[in-house]
């Protein structure tokens, strides 16, 4: 392929993300950086994200703007791509639609994205390589430098996670392979991608699509600019080879990339993130909203507060009182709509709910720290002056999050709260429940806080793993079977972790401590920055 001349302005990104928290989150921390700096930002995303990106000082548009015709009736790209695969091939598996449709849908994406970078003339395009390969391929029609973030630990254990995606459907790597190659629709819309106008080259398309990536010398390795980001630090990197040295020169001989392990990036203090959102709310779930609203709420138990609230201010006062501070985070994927391994899904196979995981480690939590909980405090506001525990649990937007449990009141329960603001407030003789995804993993990590992990899919159980091992934290595997047995059974090992971290409190503190120091030393944003003037300097 023949890259055009690009003159872009300076200081000018263009940042191209999905609707999915976790890959957006660490780009938002780069993007206040450079807004700071005086840089032009401006995202393509989704509409529920314009908020979060507006607050880092970016523009926003609608990532519809550049596929009206895909995107009729108002859908999203996640909608209109269900759309799109039910019109191609109806009632396919989840990846038997990917090898046929997704570069049918990059296709369709990519006139109207490339007239948004014309208009914007960037110097760099910066993108999710999982979710948003349209950043990779338009900026390398139109000749522009282009810098992935990757927000899992790294490509070695990929293939890990697509087996886990794929075995539950009854496929394999190899049943991918030759759909992917045998499709019309799939080789024809390849063929347009590489023929005039746009000109790219076929090895691009030869090994898959990023979601279902097979190829192994290395994996993503044609999906990538000469640079890219990944949010964790070398150490926890989910390892390809023996030497990250070996790593780097397979990546660089094969992909022409280098990956950058530059750790989390938090952004400032209170920074707007993405949190979980539901994407439609049913008639019956609206009348159950509309009955908490009116009902009168104790503050521990009001899932959407009408008034503002300063909840960093709550933890603050907490930790001058020596009140140990835990806070259970899970997730945006467990608590949204996504039928498989969403509030009403059982994940990869059979086990509890969504719902019935959320609510059994919220109530294994307050089993767990009933001990040293003040059972004779009846109210809230008498709770914040004794030194019993503050409990913070993020539930998510289900309206129905709080069915089953019964709050202490040294608690407080909201649907979305700042997470990476309240861990900062945390310390070592604190405890954060999470699910294991890569953004709390690191989040945790980098302000040295003790952990119980509770993964339910994907990266989760390695990241689990690798916490597990480094003696920073305990875990507990989503359980293999359904049904109150199964509940109760989960519950109580939530509890008994709860027990173990607060006995062995000097130990997991020591350790979460070393875990915080090495992190830092990844560089974050900052390190991003650099990268970001490197890649400009570099070129496609």
């Amino acid at each position: 392929m023949t890259e055009m001349q690009w003159d872009g302005h300076p200081r000018t990104a263009c940042f191209i993300f999905p609707e999915a928290s976790g890959h957006i989150n660490s780009s938002l921390a780069l993007s206040e950086r450079l807004a700071k700096k005086g840089w032009k930002v401006h995202y393509l995303s989704a509409l529920v994200m314009k908020e979060c990106i507006e607050n880092t000082g970016a523009t926003f548009d609608d990532e519809r703007v550049a596929a009206p015709e895909l995107c009729e009736g108002g859908l999203g790209y996640f909608a209109a791509y269900e759309r799109l695969k039910e019109e191609i091939c109806p009632g396919a598996k989840a990846w038997e639609g990917r090898a046929h449709t997704e570069n049918l849908f990059l296709l369709m994406k990519l006139p109207g994205t490339i007239e948004w970078l014309k208009s914007k003339k960037p110097s760099v395009v910066v993108y999710c390589p999982i979710w948003n390969r349209i950043g990779q391929v338009s900026a390398r029609v139109l000749g522009i430098p282009h810098v992935g973030i990757v927000t899992i630990a790294g490509f070695g254990g990929f293939h890990t996670i697509l087996a886990s995606f794929l075995e539950p459907e009854g496929a394999t790597f190899d049943d991918f392979k030759r759909l992917y190659h045998s499709s019309e629709s799939n080789q024809a819309a390849i063929d347009s991608l590489c023929s005039e106008p746009y000109n790219l080259d076929c090895s691009l398309f030869e090994e898959g699509t990023p979601l279902y990536y097979f190829g192994l010398e290395p994996p993503f390795g044609r999906t990538l600019g000469k640079h890219t980001l990944v949010t964790t630090i070398a150490s926890l990197r989910d390892r390809l080879c023996d030497s990250l040295e070996e790593e780097d020169k397979l990546y660089m001989e094969n992909g022409g990339s280098q990956l950058h392990y530059i750790g989390p990036m938090l952004g400032g203090d209170g920074m707007k993130r993405a949190a979980t959102h539901k994407s439609a709310f049913t008639e019956e779930e609206r009348k159950v909203l509309i009955a908490q609203s009116e009902r009168a709420h104790r503050r521990r138990s009001e899932l959407h507060p009408k008034k503002q609230e300063d909840l960093v201010g709550l933890v603050k006062n907490a930790k001058s009182k020596g009140r140990r501070i835990v806070m259970v985070c899970l997730g945006t994927v467990v608590t949204s709509d996504r039928a498989a391994f969403g509030w009403h899904g059982t994940g990869s196979g059979e086990s509890i709910t969504g719902k019935e995981l959320v609510q059994s480690v919220i109530n294994g939590v307050i089993d767990g720290l009933s001990p040293f909980s003040d059972q004779s405090i009846q109210s809230s506001v008498k709770a914040d002056q004794t030194d019993s525990p503050l409990l913070i649990c993020a539930c998510g937007q289900q309206p129905d999050a709080l069915d089953d449990i019964i709050l202490p009141p040294n608690s407080i329960a909201r649907a979305s709260v700042p997470q990476v603001d309240i861990l900062r407030c945390m310390d070592s003789t604190d405890l954060f429940v999470h699910h294991g995804g890569q953004n709390s993993t690191m989040e945790g990590g980098s302000c040295g806080i003790p952990m119980i992990v509770c993964p339910t899919f994907s990266d989760q159980p390695v990241n689990a793993a690798k916490l597990v091992k480094l003696k920073v934290a305990l875990s507990i595997a989503r359980p293999t079977t359904s049904g109150p047995l199964a509940v109760e059974a989960y519950r109580a090992e939530v509890a008994k972790s709860v027990s173990s971290i607060i006995d062995q409190q000097e130990e997991f503190a020591a350790a979460a401590l070393e875990l915080k120091r090495e992190i830092a030393r990844g560089g974050g944003e900052e390190a991003a920055e650099e990268i970001i003037l490197q890649a400009i300097k570099d070129g496609v």
